[in-house]
């Protein structure tokens, strides 16, 4: 059946090729194009027409076909494609890029050919952005973006800052296929937020947003001064410099830093000698730039400052006595104390003075020495919080002012504070600080340490209440782009000093240009607003210790219509489009809020508004210059987009005719394309490829000329008409070149055997086939391409085209062999002996042309290498070799055959060799000596052995047993060939010595630990040498590291002395040149002891109580022991434990003796027991106890009084 569907299938193929009419009236209309990759793509015919069979192709590739309800889809498309047979609608299942290309239609029932070109596109996904630094300085760094896709088909690529498109020019650069932006020397104003957007005809995406931290600054510094420049008032200084992060602000006066950083610098209680040169400095430790700017502050001096100054001391000054001499007393402290002393002392009159002294010493130090110097905690500083005041030096006698009023007395390291101030200074003598708690904003001023003499060090100290409730409003949030002009105000319901600054979005806002700041910064003014001027704006309000954000303020900008576009779909670069087609005009324009349309066509209006105008089933009359007017009502402005639709017939008939006769190799041939319509160009095709003009190939728009034609021009030319809006391709046309014949080749044998009857082929190469003529010896025998021969001779066969009209002919000599019927090897009927003449002959009935030797399969070379010579049918050795033992055949051969001779297997003999002797040398008396003899021989020799020229063995193998001395001598192998009479000998000496029977160790002494033992190694027989053995172990003789020393003289082994620690198995090792023979083992133990004796058990024990006392100690043997009471002779118990009962009876001393019977040696050991007792006397264990008692009896009188 599968035969069957294949062999229906290729006829519908081949129906499917043949000439297609192309219909002007149907076309192909895809369900969406461009397609969306992964989607569904389905092709229909419009209009609808029924077709009965067909086939659907992409670039030259069948995709299916059909016959009435039978469907065949291709392996590549299986599963994705199928048909309606009814109306040929080809539907295409999760399409792919790879899917793009020109569809055609094609079929026989009703004829009709169509195409069409459809696109598959990838839809735009995962659109990123990224950038290798963020972080970059005002005029030195450039920004890098780089936008990509993860996937996205034929993708466009647009970017955006903040809502603005950006281009390419001046300092912005757009590489790689605009997928990377590059902006050089960026600037504060390039922070983004930039994006990246892609887009296709199918999808598009956006990427995430992506900021840059510029730094810059410090730059645009200003310096303001508030209040006063008269003596005795306050004076402020605000700075300010735009910097990204926030500058470092510290100041300086006449050139020489002040102890205070921040924006702000306050002046308390100003005096004459501040008059001079303020200079605020701003560094950014991030761009590493540093900038200045220095005002001039001139003090005024007011009349009557001086006299009030002094009134002011004068009045701290009684005041300060009057209090003093009060009952009350204003002064706390640890000078308090001090004064009374004074008080006392001296006269009030003195005291007085020693206060004028005080204070007026301190106004003849100079007030602007460098050092040393007093800081605060923090400054400025918070109300309500706590500062200490620190001083580099420490003070002894001074004071701590504000303002020029005394606050505490330091005298003597002692200190006196103001009652007032009571609770809220604390004064550290040690560091000479002073904290302040609980501040106020009356605790701004000038803080002064005066040390009597020394130095006066002042600091001015800020008091600042904290920023809060920031509000921003506007003067109106609907605006009109360039018309109206936006009026920002911020303000705070509380904060001392504050600074402000105004922000948009992340972006700090500074004046120029439109933008204009105004009432200390408190009032932003934005001139002709733009719709980049939407905000969000809020404000940053700061002091030196706190700040707070405004919420945002979003403006309402009306702008437009700007920027007006119109987008024709379907696409179209020429926007010409084919008759029928339908087409929309989508038109936009950038405006807020959305401008109204209205839609005109060659200037006149049509009765259509909004942003979309569709165009049903155009025609050539519809061709026209479209435009579309915007109109915004917030803003009153009018703008217009306009474009020009021309539209066109499609072309119809198309079909590829031939100029002239048949296509001839060498000659001219022409084809000519017929083309019905409107055609703009003519493209010629040849199987499925474009065809180029070349050497022999000429095409001039709808003539393609092959001059000359050339038997490689075969092949379906086809040429393709192409207007603005359609393309029609012809049915293919055939071209085939005629040509030939080329020489004929004949195919078949040179020569056949004897009764065989041989075929001869004969082909040329010829376009249309040739005919075929057969000569045997100028005689025509045949006429067809086939010949069968039989006789030797000369067959000539020519080749006709009736076409081209040439002929061409070969020739062919055949020869006729009789075969070979038998081949046999044969050798002389002599043994083959090496070194001998040796020949083997090839007999072969028959005509041989070659004779082939072999040996075990192998071909044999003659050369100079080799010991044989061949002669065709002989192989001669000479001489012969064991080598040329093997397996032998020959080989002959003739044109119609070969045949080989039987195996004959040739057996060369040889030998004997030199035997080969194994077996000993030397041998002891009494044992066996084993001899093993061989030697190399064919056929295996007979062996003997002879000792004094007598026969002993006719064996290989020989034994001599129980040996003895009178058998050592010269013995003899001899191996003898019977059959190459050859006798071949070799000799062995064996030398029989005296064997050693007996080895013992032996010693007549006790070992006594420390006591010199005698080790003898007792030999039956010769030897060489003596050596011991201890644990199995080649002993070392000599000192050890306990202190034992080890000697060997002959076959002794002397130990001077022994000790317990050679214990040990012992053997000697008697050698001789045979072998090696041990002693039995000789366990040596070392008698020793008694040592390390002990006695345990209780020293006492309770009235009653059994006792048992045992006794040890070290020996070999074992020891036997004796037990003896206080001192008597008398033994009362013999082993090594003895048992008594605790009674004051058997208190005493019990001496244990242990005594070893070998080594003579006998040990004591004393223990005394006795029996506690409960008396109700005091017991003194010792004459310390007792003594010490006698001295605390004598103490008591002295400790009673």
């Amino acid at each position: 059946m599968e035969k069957k569907s294949r062999g229906i299938f290729a006829i519908i193929l081949l129906v499917l090729l043949g000439v297609f009419l192309v219909s002007g009236d149907v076309e192909i209309q895809a369900s969406i194009n461009p397609a969306v990759a992964g989607g569904t793509l389905t092709l229909s015919l419009s209009p609808p027409t029924a077709l009965n069979s067909g086939s659907w192709a992409v670039g030259g590739s069948l995709i299916l076909t059909w016959l009435g309800e039978q469907q065949a889809v291709f392996p590549s498309y299986s599963g994705r494609a199928s048909v309606n047979i009814s109306t040929g609608a080809l539907t295409l299942t999760n399409v792919a890029v790879a899917d793009s290309g020109a569809y055609v239609l094609q079929s026989t029932d009703p004829q009709l050919r169509v195409n069409a070109s459809i696109s598959v596109l990838a839809p735009i996904s995962n659109v990123t952005l990224t950038t290798n630094q963020t972080s970059l300085v005002e005029f030195s760094g450039s920004a890098v973006a780089t936008c990509s896709v993860s996937s996205g088909s034929s993708p466009s690529l647009l970017w955006l800052n903040g809502s603005s498109e950006l281009t390419a020019g001046g300092r912005v650069l757009l590489a790689n296929g605009n997928f990377t932006l590059k902006i050089i020397n960026v600037t504060r104003f390039d922070q983004g937020p930039f994006m990246c957007y892609v887009s296709n005809p199918v999808s598009n995406g956006t990427s995430n947003p992506l900021n840059f931290t510029i730094l810059y600054g410090p730059d645009t510094m200003a310096l303001t001064v508030e209040g006063q420049s008269t003596v005795g008032s306050n004076v402020t200084l605000l700075c300010s410099a735009q910097s990204n992060p926030p500058a470092q602000l510290t100041w300086a006066f006449r050139g020489r830093p002040v102890n205070a950083t921040g924006p702000l610098l306050t002046l308390y209680n100003v005096t004459e000698n501040q008059s001079g040169p303020y200079t605020c400095q701003a560094f950014n430790n991030f761009t590493s730039m540093n900038n200045n700017i220095t005002t001039q502050i001139t003090i005024a001096n007011s009349s009557g400052s001086e006299p009030q100054a002094a009134n002011l001391w004068l009045l701290s000054l009684l005041s300060l006595v009057g209090i003093i001499f009060s009952l009350s007393g204003k002064f706390r402290g640890r000078g308090h104390f001090l004064l009374k002393k004074y008080i006392r002392m001296k006269s009030p009159g003195a005291f007085v003075l020693i206060l004028i002294t005080i204070i007026y010493k301190t106004g003849h130090v100079c007030c602007l020495s460098n050092t040393p110097t007093i800081r605060a905690s923090e400054n400025p500083v918070r109300v309500g919080s706590n500062v200490t005041l620190f001083s580099t030096d420490n003070v002894s006698t001074g004071a701590w002012l504000f303002n020029n009023t005394i606050m505490l007395i330091i005298l003597d390291g002692s200190s006196i504070v103001d009652n007032t101030l009571q609770n809220r200074i604390a004064y550290n003598p040690t560091t000479s600080s002073l904290t302040l708690n609980s501040l106020t904003l009356a605790d701004s001023g000038v803080y002064t340490l005066d040390s009597i003499n020394v130095f006066r060090a002042n600091l001015t100290l800020s008091v600042q209440v904290p920023i809060s409730n920031v509000t921003l409003r506007a003067n109106q949030t609907n605006l009109v782009e360039f018309n109206d002009t936006a009026v920002l105000t911020c303000s705070v319901s509380l904060g001392s000093f504050p600074s402000y600054v105004w922000m948009k979005g992340s972006s700090v806002v500074t004046a120029g240009g439109r933008v204009q700041l105004s009432d200390g910064n408190t009032t932003l003014t934005l001139m002709n607003v733009t719709l980049y001027d939407s905000g969000p704006f809020s404000c940053n309000v700061s002091n030196g210790v706190s700040y707070e954000v405004s919420a945002p303020v979003y403006l309402n900008i009306s702008y437009g219509p700007s920027n007006g576009t119109i987008e024709v779909e379907p696409m179209s670069s020429s926007h010409i489009y084919r008759a029928g087609s339908d087409i929309t005009l989508n038109c936009s324009a950038m405006s807020k809020p959305p401008a109204n349309i209205m839609w005109m066509a060659n200037d006149s209006y049509l009765n259509q508004t909004g942003p979309q105008l569709q165009l049903k089933n155009v025609t050539v009359s519809s061709s026209a210059n479209y435009k579309c007017i915007f109109y915004n009502a917030a803003t009153k402005r009018f703008s217009s987009a306009s474009t020009m639709i021309s539209i066109m017939d499609p072309l119809t008939e198309i079909a590829v005719n031939q100029i002239g006769g048949p296509a001839i190799q060498n000659m001219s041939f022409t084809l000519y394309c017929q083309v019905a319509g409107n055609v703009d160009s003519i493209h010629w095709w040849r199987n499925g490829w474009p065809v180029f003009t070349s050497n022999n190939t000429f095409v001039d728009n709808k003539t393609l000329s092959l001059d000359p034609v050339q038997r490689s021009d075969d092949g379906e030319y086809q040429c393709q008409a192409f207007n603005a809006v359609s393309n029609v391709t012809s049915s293919p046309y055939d071209v085939i070149v005629n040509y030939g014949p080329e020489m004929p080749t004949i195919t078949g044998p040179s020569v056949g055997k004897t009764g065989d009857n041989i075929t001869l082929s004969c082909y040329a190469s010829s376009v249309p086939p040739s005919t075929y003529k057969w000569y045997f010896n100028g005689s025509l025998v045949a006429t067809t391409s086939l010949l069968k021969v039989s006789m030797s001779g000369n067959y000539v066969c020519m080749a006709y085209n009736n076409i081209t009209g040439l002929n061409s002919t070969a020739l062919k000599t055949f020869t006729v062999v009789e075969p070979i019927t038998n081949v046999q090897l044969e050798a002389p009927n002599d043994a083959a002996i090496e070194g001998f003449s040796y020949m083997l002959t090839c007999n072969v009935t028959g005509p041989a042309d070659h004779v082939y030797w072999f040996m075990d399969g192998q071909q044999l070379q003659e050369d100079n290498l080799t010991d044989y010579m061949i002669n065709k049918t002989e192989l001669y050795f000479h001489p012969l070799v064991k080598n040329d033992t093997g397996t032998y055949q020959c080989l002959a051969m003739n044109a119609v055959g070969n045949m080989s001779s039987p195996v004959y297997m040739l057996l060369v003999n040889f030998g004997p060799e030199k035997p080969v002797i194994s077996g000993p040398n030397l041998a002891e008396t009494g044992q066996s000596a084993v001899f093993n003899c061989s030697a190399m021989s064919e056929p295996p020799s007979q062996i003997s052995w002879w000792f004094n020229d007598t026969l002993v063995s006719n064996s290989s193998l020989f034994v001599l047993d129980h040996l003895s001395l009178n058998m050592s001598g010269e013995y003899t192998c001899m191996a003898s060939n019977a059959v190459t009479g050859v006798n071949r000998t070799n000799s062995r000496v064996l030398t029989v010595i005296e064997a050693i029977t007996s080895v013992m160790v032996k010693n007549d002494t006790v070992p006594t630990d420390s006591k010199n033992l005698t080790l003898s190694c007792v030999v039956t027989g010769s030897y060489d040498m003596i050596y011991w053995l201890k644990d199995n172990q080649t002993l070392k003789t000599d000192t050890s590291a306990k202190n034992m020393f080890l000697s060997v003289q002959n076959n002794t082994l002397f130990f001077t002395p022994v000790t317990m620690h050679n214990d040990g198995m012992y053997q000697c090792v008697a050698v001789n040149r045979v072998a090696e023979h041990q002693s039995p083992n000789y366990n040596l133990m070392v008698n020793y002891g008694p040592m390390n004796m002990s006695i345990t058990g209780p020293d006492s024990a309770k009235q009653g109580v059994s006792v048992s006392l045992n006794c040890t100690a070290l020996s070999r043997p074992n020891c036997e022991y004796q037990w003896f009471f206080n001192g008597s002779s008398l033994v009362i118990k013999t082993g090594p434990v003895i048992m008594f009962s605790a009674t004051h009876q058997n208190e005493g001393d019990y001496t244990c003796q242990a005594s070893n019977r070998v080594t003579n040696i006998t040990l004591y050991k004393t223990k005394t027991f006795t029996v506690a007792s409960h008396a109700s006397a005091i017991h003194f264990l010792s004459h310390c106890g007792l003594m010490l008692m006698g001295v605390f009896a004598l103490s008591l009188p002295v400790l009673l009084n």
